[in-house]
């Protein structure tokens, strides 16, 4: 006999070591083992009989194949010395606690928790150590188990997550663990000690025997107790309902082995109790649910057939009746694959019985297979069902499952996506023909910016979508021969989105090119400009349009602005702004209107702007546009840097302010600087 721990005088009989379900071993105070339980063995491999009186650490081989120092020998070394042996450590008092990983233990090494904490004889000396080490690896590697959260107990009864407790042969709590207090809300120092029965009061009410004092008792007797009792050896399995025991009742489970002493008699008993009332109350739910599922699945939309573990039909619903013909009376209780036939005129197996044999190889049946778990999800082609011609069909298995989770049988759930998969195909096809129509749009803008002496030029466009309604254009007016030194500068927006504004985009760009080139003043290439598109503008678009030509004789920009955003001047030697505001309407909304042009200077360093309202009209979460203020605050502050760097600093600008929101608008920007 010995006592464990600190915290109270227990005696504990050999016999607990056995029964606990985590490996334990017990060493002496020269080191040599002394105990080492069948769950340790099991761990393990290593027979307690190869063991049993080794010391010099030999029972640390099995784990880190050397000798070493395992916990046990541990629990007396200060802090300092600790942390040498392990990563992580906690010391409760006299008991330590650790987990570890051990790499060369099993092929891929395995996780361990062990407590370990000394052992006192009666007058408390220390006469040895007692170790519990659990395999925690699947935990660890799956991070699924929830974390252990009960306190770290000195007793070797309080290791046990259930609700323990333990009596002597008289009757009397010698064990009365944690998950117990907290089962019954009775404290373990108030019965510890307490014999009559007083411990099955928490439970009944009263006192009575319970299952821990009748292990003994013959088959005959027992079955008078509790309706359901199993016996496995010596031990006693219940499961019982208590309806007295909180409000609405408690289902228990309960396990009761009897104890011994070194020499095999009995010397008392233990119970371990767990409640089961939530998976008690969920088979019942499950019970109910079972006898309406007909009626529930014969709701679904989808057509749905339900089959038994030996493969024959138990649901067929009237969305099933009406895809095949079929009605469910000559259906149910048919097996043999017979309900493939009516999909594809010859008994084979169907998706549901494809997932009660995992082996099966469904990707030689189906071209699309997707595992989610134990269900199957696959899209199919079947050439002729019911005269209709080809249709394809998405489908969905599952197992099903009783109460104990053993596999009962098998439901799928069927649907008709022919229409779906026509849509897919005219969005395919319409992706196709919109990245062509991008592609095409891509092309109009230009490659290059031609240079001309003076200045420095960057230009970029961003689209909200696929095509757009934004464009810029360089027109180098000394192919035509017009003038050398002349460039003709271009920016747009196009009312609408998406294809339509892209077309007439299109449009915009080709009359105002031709007659840009063709009339030297910008005024009477967009006055002519606006009539022709005014004529074929049928939709009520329009375009807003900014057009100037760039002279590097005198560096000047003459321009026109139809109803465009005015461009923004930075003047280098004072540091102002100003803007080019609209000299006529927007092209598309009215014919023979006039445009009036105008000239201005740009020096050394000074910037010209043009930009789209995609920029200023931008819009963050809090629904605020970034505006022309911050516009100009950039413009301001990046004045020393190119054009090129100018432009990347005012779109930075503009993902900042919007951060996650989508872009809305296209965004363009032309910069001129001087140089």
């Amino acid at each position: 006999m010995w006592r464990h721990g600190a915290s109270g005088n227990r005696n504990i009989p050999d016999a607990i070591i056995d029964f606990l379900p985590d490996a334990t071993l017990v060493i002496d105070r020269d080191g040599r083992l002394i105990a080492w339980n069948n769950a340790m063995e099991q761990l393990t491999g290593v027979p307690a009989a190869s063991l049993l009186g080794k010391g010099d650490y030999e029972y640390a081989i099995p784990f880190y194949g050397k000798r070493r120092p395992i916990l046990a020998n541990l629990v007396f070394l200060p802090e300092a010395e600790l942390q040498e042996k392990y990563d992580t450590i906690e010391r409760t008092g006299d008991t330590l606690v650790v987990d570890i990983f051990i790499p060369d233990f099993r092929q891929r090494g395995v996780y361990l928790w062990a407590k370990a904490s000394p052992l006192y004889d009666p007058q408390g000396n220390v006469i040895g150590a007692i170790e519990t080490v659990r395999d925690i690896t699947d935990r660890k590697q799956a991070e699924q188990e929830m974390a252990k959260t009960s306190r770290e107990l000195e007793e070797i009864i309080d290791f046990l997550p259930d609700a323990t407790l333990v009596i002597d042969r008289e009757g009397r709590v010698i064990a009365w663990n944690n998950a117990m207090e907290e089962l019954t809300g009775v404290p373990a120092a108030s019965m510890l000690g307490k014999g009559d029965y007083e411990y099955a009061i928490p439970f009944y009410g009263k006192r009575r025997p319970i299952l821990v004092n009748l292990v003994s008792l013959p088959e005959a007797e027992l079955q008078e107790k509790y309706d359901t009792i199993e016996r496995i050896g010596d031990t006693l399995v219940v499961d019982t309902f208590i309806p007295d025991f909180r409000p609405g009742g408690i289902y228990l489970w309960a396990k009761a082995s009897p104890l011994y002493d070194p020499e095999g008699k009995v010397s008392g008993a233990i119970e371990t109790v767990r409640d089961i009332t939530a998976r008690k109350r969920a088979e019942q739910e499950i019970i109910r649910s079972q006898r309406s599922l007909a009626d529930i699945i014969s709701f679904l939309p989808d057509a749905t057939l339900a089959i038994d573990r030996e493969g024959r039909v138990i649901t067929w619903n009237k969305a099933m009746e009406e895809l095949t013909g079929i009605p469910a009376a000559s259906m149910i209780g048919k097996g043999d694959y017979e309900y493939a036939l009516p999909f594809y005129n010859d008994r084979r197996p169907m998706l549901a019985n494809l997932v009660l044999t995992p082996q099966a190889d469904v990707e030689k049946l189906y071209t699309s297979v997707k595992r989610e778990g134990d269900t199957l999800v696959v899209d199919t082609f079947i050439k002729n069902l019911r005269g209709r011609g080809g249709r394809y069909f998405w489908a969905k298995a599952s197992p099903l499952y009783d109460p104990q989770g053993k596999i009962t049988g098998a439901i799928e759930t069927i649907r008709d996506i022919t229409e779906r998969r026509e849509m897919e195909g005219k969005l395919a096809r319409s992706d196709a023909e919109l990245q062509i129509a991008a592609e095409i749009q891509k092309s109009f803008l230009p490659d290059v910016i031609p240079r001309i002496g003076g200045f420095d030029i960057a230009a970029r466009t961003v689209m909200a979508k696929e095509v757009g309604g934004d464009f810029y254009d360089v027109i180098p007016f000394e192919v035509m021969t017009l003038e050398k030194g002349l460039l003709g500068l271009l920016v747009a927006d196009v009312s609408g989105k998406g294809v339509p504004a892209a077309l007439f985009m299109a449009l915009s760009r080709i009359v105002v090119r031709v007659n840009a080139l063709w009339h030297h003043d910008p005024a009477k290439a967009i006055f002519d400009a606006n009539n022709i598109i005014t004529a074929d503008s049928q939709s009520g678009m329009f375009v807003t349009l900014f057009f100037g030509t760039l002279r590097e004789a005198d560096r000047t920009l003459t321009y026109v602005n139809a109803g465009h955003n005015a461009p923004i001047v930075y003047r280098g030697r004072d540091g102002s702004l100003e803007e080019l505001l609209p000299t006529g309407i927007v092209l598309g909304a009215a014919e023979n209107r006039a445009y009036g042009s105008r000239s201005i200077p740009i020096d050394r360093d000074d910037i010209v702007v043009m930009y789209t309202d995609g920029v200023t009209e931008s819009i963050n979460a809090q629904e605020e546009m970034f505006g022309e203020e911050r516009l100009r605050d950039i413009i301001r502050n990046n004045a020393r840097r190119t054009p090129g760097e100018i432009l990347e600093q005012i779109l930075a600008g503009v993902r900042a302010f919007t951060g996650d929101m989508p872009q809305f608008d296209d965004i363009t920007l032309l910069i001129i600087k001087g140089t």
